[in-house]
């Protein structure tokens, strides 16, 4: 199994744990399924946070290709110095026959 996927297990499985512990704590009111409960769902979003560094560092990396395709044949629709209530309006319009290669 893949370390991503088991991250992601591992927070899945400790967050049915966690639900199931609490039920069993609203039906028997012990004490001890209350703090099982608790901390497996600490563990869970431990799990959580770690996925979640690894997804936000993927995005944040460049694009491996340098060339943007939607950037391509674009031009200015509406001049810069036209705005709105403070917010300038500028519109880019992507060229269709770039897009159908």
């Amino acid at each position: 199994m893949d370390a991503d996927a088991g991250v992601r297990w591992a927070a899945r499985v400790l967050t049915l744990l966690a639900g199931l512990s609490f039920v069993g704590w609203l039906a028997t009111l012990v004490p001890f399924l209350l703090l099982a409960a608790i901390l497996l769902g600490v563990g869970a979003y431990a799990f959580f946070l770690v996925d979640r560094r690894r997804i936000l560092t993927e995005i944040a990396r460049p694009p491996a290709r340098e060339d943007d395709r939607v950037l391509e044949g674009s031009e200015t629709v509406v001049s810069p110095e036209v705005s709105a209530g403070g917010i300038p309006l500028t519109y880019m319009t992507r060229s269709r026959s770039r897009a159908k290669r």
